[in-house]
């Protein structure tokens, strides 16, 4: 069972700024208005407290929450900035991929659970406005392949 020993500083950082950098690479791929933000910030923080059981994952997803939650890592987040929403897009992708690097310390079956964890939260800000659109289906896909998990159906 992995734990936030296994990790380096840098690392658990990366896997602990995930779950808000996935929230904000599915906003940034949104087209919405200041309602939809609202319930997918909602969707976001809601699908982050509760990630139900993650079988082999579920202790260290369990040690990421906390972490992901706190003020300290709501200001450290990256703010991504570019010329479009695919720049943008792109970069938290390659920010993702520290952390899906850093995750691969973690048994296989862990690294899993945490990854389809990512996608879950992604796949709840995406449903959370009315109809989800090209754009948000091809991130989360972009993001299931970021952490080596199945895209959803």
């Amino acid at each position: 069972m992995s734990g936030r020993s296994d990790f380096s500083d840098e690392e658990w950082a990366a896997i602990t700024e995930a779950p808000l950098l996935v929230t904000m690479t599915m906003f940034t791929a949104g087209q919405h208005g200041p309602i939809s933000a609202v319930k997918e910030s909602a969707a976001g923080v809601h699908a982050i407290q509760n990630p139900g059981n993650r079988g082999a994952a579920s202790a260290l997803i369990a040690d990421i929450v906390p972490e992901a939650q706190s003020k300290e890592a709501r200001h450290d987040a990256q703010h991504h900035k570019g010329h479009s929403v695919d720049e943008v897009i792109d970069a938290c992708l390659a920010d993702l991929g520290v952390a899906a690097t850093a995750l691969h310390k973690a048994s296989p079956d862990e690294a899993q659970g945490v990854g389809a964890w990512f996608v879950d939260i992604a796949q709840a800000v995406a449903g959370a406005s009315k109809g989800v659109s090209e754009r948000e289906t091809a991130t989360v896909a972009k993001i299931a392949g970021v952490f080596g998990v199945a895209p959803p159906a």
